[in-house]
């Protein structure tokens, strides 16, 4: 398969610590944008592509409309208003690059595999080194194949397209059953707190932990993070969003009433529910200790707000002996989890999760087999399920 066109791209100088527009031609310009604004670089890169080229869907043959006018199309008119614009943002300069000059009709089962075949070639990018760095995943792939599919059906929905043209998509990762035991989550907070393991007692086997100077403070509000989410199985970026007081962007803490409200007051409700959810005891009395030490929002780093827990996180995680399938979503599974095993109702869980019975039921029904225990004993002849 020729090797495709690398069209506009971006391109990081790290002399001046800027992203750049890079296009044929010798075509640079600069987004003004540095290393950790990696989106809004995307966002600039997307606002040359627009400039450039106006799309032309003629009589909408699919055979005679080029992939980046539908791509174009997408960004300027829906990607602002789908659940996830920094998704198809992260997306679009992949996917107008493989597929630069070609027609929707072109969009085969072996060209997709391609696709998936060159991005899982590249280096991931928020590694520096390109060469040390893992690659990008299938699944990566697959996300980005979902926002051209995405694509192609708006535009056949706004008429562009005489008729609709499927994306073939690798296959999906199974779910991962991957939850923190207690211990693995004490010797978590323990590292994020600074401490660090130095052996294990002779006798009793038990681990020795010890605060170290170096390491320090630099992850204390990792450990704020690991009790939110262990204790209300919130997603990541709603706990990182926390406020102390209402707001209408995010969500926010009621200690009085002992609430959680994982969305602002002038958030509407999306597919992914963010119900409100009640405080345990236990991380209440953290709460109240936190607000006193606290600026405007739950978890800071240094009296400023926490955008993402990247590496904080794994440092901590490196810390504690964890391997790299733990992610903060993790702390999500492991509330599920746990609250399955103790028994609770999976109408309950999923109220607390804001998520449905269904998906309790097939993601986590296999931590309470007790559950079909009368199944069996009916077979046996025991007791009428």
């Amino acid at each position: 398969m020729p090797r495709p066109a690398k069209g506009a791209r971006l391109y990081y100088r790290k002399r001046d610590d800027r992203w750049v527009v890079r296009d044929t031609g010798g075509v640079e310009i600069s987004t003004g944008r540095r290393h950790g604004e990696r989106e809004a670089a995307e966002g600039a890169l997307q606002e040359y592509l627009a400039r450039k080229h106006k799309p032309d869907f003629g009589r909408g043959d699919p055979a005679r409309v080029l992939i980046s006018d539908v791509l174009t199309l997408y960004a300027d008119e829906r990607a602002a208003n789908t659940k996830r614009p920094d998704v198809v943002w992260s997306a679009m300069p992949h996917l107008v690059t493989f597929f630069d000059g070609r027609m929707v009709a072109h969009a085969t089962p072996n060209l997709c595999v391609g696709y998936v075949r060159w991005r899982t070639a590249m280096p991931q990018a928020r590694y520096k080194d390109p060469e040390t760095a893992p690659r990008v995943g299938a699944q990566t792939a697959r996300r980005e194949l979902e926002v051209l599919s995405a694509a192609l059906g708006y535009a056949h929905k706004e008429h562009k397209l005489l008729y609709p043209v499927p994306v073939h998509l690798p296959d999906k990762a199974p779910a991962r059953d991957r939850w923190l035991t207690r211990s693995e989550i004490a010797r978590l907070l323990w590292a994020a707190l600074g401490f660090r393991r130095i052996g294990t007692h002779p006798v009793t086997g038990r681990e020795i932990w010890r605060r170290t100077g170096e390491d320090q403070g630099k992850t204390r509000h990792v450990a704020r993070f690991v009790l939110i989410g262990l204790y209300t199985g919130t997603r990541h970026d709603a706990i990182v969003r926390l406020r102390w007081l209402p707001s209408p962007t995010a969500g926010s803490i009621d200690l009085r009433a002992g609430i959680l409200y994982r969305r602002g007051s002038g958030e509407g409700e999306s597919t992914k529910r963010r119900t409100p959810i009640p405080l345990s005891r236990r991380l209440r009395a953290h709460l109240e200790r936190w607000q006193r030490q606290s600026a405007t929002h739950v978890v800071e780093f240094q009296g400023l707000p926490v955008l993402k827990l990247r590496r904080s996180w794994n440092t901590a995680r490196k810390a504690a002996g964890l391997g790299p399938e733990v992610t903060p979503h993790i702390l999500r599974h492991t509330f599920a989890t746990w609250a399955v095993q103790a028994g609770a109702r999976f109408s309950l869980i999923a109220g607390a999760l804001g998520t449905t019975e269904a998906i309790v039921e097939n993601v986590y029904g296999h931590h309470a087999p007790e559950h079909l225990r009368g199944v069996v004993e009916t077979v046996s002849g025991g007791r009428r399920a």
